[in-house]
C-alpha cells in the first residue's frame, strides 16, 4: 500500500511516495511455550514491512521465546486458571465474548487458529479476515478416535459436544474471507471439512531456524526427540521402541527434551525412562542446548500423532541430520523415505528397525546427504510467501472464484 506524502518539490515538480505499513491485528489465543504457534507468530512480528499488534488471552513470558518482549503485546479477556477442560470452556467463553477495541483500524485482522479460534470471528468482524491455520480443531477432526479412547470423559462428553463444535465452526468460516496454512496437508484438512474453497486456501509453508553454518561438530551416539511432553506426542513410544532396537547395545542414548506440557504425563515418561538405562530426559531448554543436541546427534525421532505440519523433522534437516518419522500428516510431505530420512508407522517394530536400519554406515551418509540438500524452509521463505498474499489480501487483488 502506498500513501502520497504532501510533499511537492516546486522545481522539479516531483511527487514523493513513501510505502506505507500494513497495520495488522494478530488474535492468537495464548502465548505460553516455545511450540510451533509461538514461533510461527514470532517470525511475522520480525518482518518490519508490518506494524503489528498482538493480542492474546494468556501470555507467559517466562515460558516462551524472549523475544516477544520486544512486540507490542496485549492481553484481552481472562484465561487464569483452571486444568484442561475447565480452560478449554474458559477459552470458548472468551473467544465468544471478548472484542478488540479499534479493529476495523487495522488494515488485516489475522486469526491464528489450531481450532477453535476462528469462534473470535463473531464479535470482532472485519473487512480483511484471514485465518492463520494451524490445523482445523484436532479433536473434532482428525484426533477424535484418538481422544475417545484415551479417557472415559471423552468417550462420554465428544459425542454431545463436537456436533455443536463443528455447527459453530462452519458458521464462523463464513466469516472468514482467506486463509494462510503452512502444509498441503493443512489446506487438504480444511476442504475435507467444508469450511472453505480450495481457491481462498494459500500455502506459505513452514519456517524453521537454520544453523548460520554447519560446523563440523563429534557426532555422538544420541537419538534426539525434540517435543513438548504431551500424549499425543507418544515419547512414550519412542522409549520403548529404542530399548527393543540394537541401539542400547552399541552404546547409543534416546534424548528426551521438550517443554513439560502436561506434568501427569511427563512423570509417567519419567517412571518409565528409569535411571541409568540409557535415556536422558530435559526440560525447558535454552536454545544453545537445543541447537547443540542436533550438532552433536546421530539422527533424530518424531511420533507425534498426525500432526498438521511438523517442524521438527525440519530442523533436524537444517542440521544435516537423518530424521525417523511416522508416515502419518504432514511430516510425510517433507521427509521423502530413503532419501532424507526413514518413515515409519506407529509401533515398537516398525521404529526399531528403522533405528537398527540407520546405524548402517552407506544408508546413513545417503540419509545425511539428502537432508543437507532438502528444500529450504526458513523466516525469509515465508515471509516472501505471507507477503505475497497478505499485500493481495489488504489491496483487494485476489479475485474469489
Amino acid at each position: 500500500m502506498y500513501d502520497l506524502v504532501s510533499v511537492i518539490n516546486i522545481h522539479s515538480s516531483k511527487f514523493i511516495f513513501v510505502e506505507k505499513r500494513l497495520k495488522i491485528a494478530i488474535l492468537v489465543p495464548w502465548i505460553k511455550s516455545k511450540g510451533g504457534v509461538e514461533r510461527a507468530i514470532l517470525t511475522l512480528l520480525k518482518d518490519d514491512k508490518y506494524d503489528i499488534d498482538v493480542y492474546t488471552f494468556e501470555y507467559k513470558e517466562e515460558n516462551t521465546f524472549e523475544e516477544f518482549k520486544n512486540f507490542k503485546i496485549y492481553k484481552i479477556g481472562n484465561l487464569k486458571g483452571g486444568k484442561f477442560v475447565t480452560k478449554g470452556l474458559k477459552l470458548f467463553f472468551n473467544l465468544l465474548t471478548s472484542r478488540i477495541k479499534n479493529l476495523n483500524s487495522y488494515d488485516v485482522f489475522v486469526v491464528s487458529t489450531a481450532g477453535i479460534s476462528e469462534l473470535s470471528v463473531f464479535r470482532n468482524k472485519h473487512r480483511n479476515t484471514v485465518a492463520l491455520s494451524h490445523t482445523p480443531l484436532r479433536v473434532a477432526h482428525t484426533m477424535y478416535d484418538y481422544y475417545r479412547k484415551s479417557a472415559l470423559r471423552y468417550r462420554l462428553l465428544l459425542p454431545i459436544l463436537v456436533p455443536i463444535y463443528r455447527w459453530l465452526e462452519r458458521a464462523a468460516w463464513k466469516r472468514i474471507n482467506y486463509a494462510l496454512v503452512y502444509s498441503q496437508e493443512v489446506k487438504f484438512r480444511l476442504v475435507k471439512s467444508g469450511l472453505i474453497r480450495p481457491s481462498r486456501i494459500f500455502v506459505i509453508g513452514p519456517a524453521v531456524r537454520y544453523p548460520k553454518s554447519i560446523k563440523k561438530t563429534k557426532t555422538k551416539k544420541l537419538i534426539f526427540y525434540s517435543s513438548r511432553f504431551i500424549p499425543y506426542k507418544r515419547q512414550d513410544l519412542a522409549i520403548r521402541a529404542f530399548r527393543a532396537s540394537e541401539l542400547p547395545k552399541l552404546g547409543f542414548k534416546l534424548v528426551l527434551g521438550g517443554f513439560v506440557e502436561d506434568k501427569r504425563y511427563f512423570e509417567r515418561i519419567k517412571a518409565l525412562a528409569g535411571q541409568g538405562n540409557g535415556i536422558i530426559l530435559k526440560t525447558n531448554m535454552k536454545d544453545d542446548e537445543l541447537k547443540a543436541l542436533y550438532s552433536e546427534c546421530y539422527a533424530t525421532l518424531f511420533l507425534s500423532v498426525n500432526e498438521d505440519t511438523g517442524l521438527v523433522p525440519l530442523e533436524s534437516m537444517a542440521y544435516g541430520k537423518p530424521v525417523i518419522s511416522v508416515n502419518e500428516g504432514g511430516p510425510k510431505e517433507f521427509v521423502k523415505n530413503g532419501v532424507n530420512g526413514l518413515l515409519v508407522t506407529a509401533n515398537i517394530n516398525s521404529i526399531a528397525a528403522a533405528l537398527n536400519r540407520i546405524i548402517n554406515k552407506k544408508l546413513y551418509l545417503k540419509l545425511k546427504s539428502g537432508a543437507l540438500t532438502s528444500t529450504i524452509y526458513d523466516d525469509e521463505r515465508q515471509r516472501s510467501k505471507f507477503d505475497k498474499y497478505i499485500s493481495r489480501i489488504a489491496n483487494k487483488r485476489i479475485k474469489a472464484t
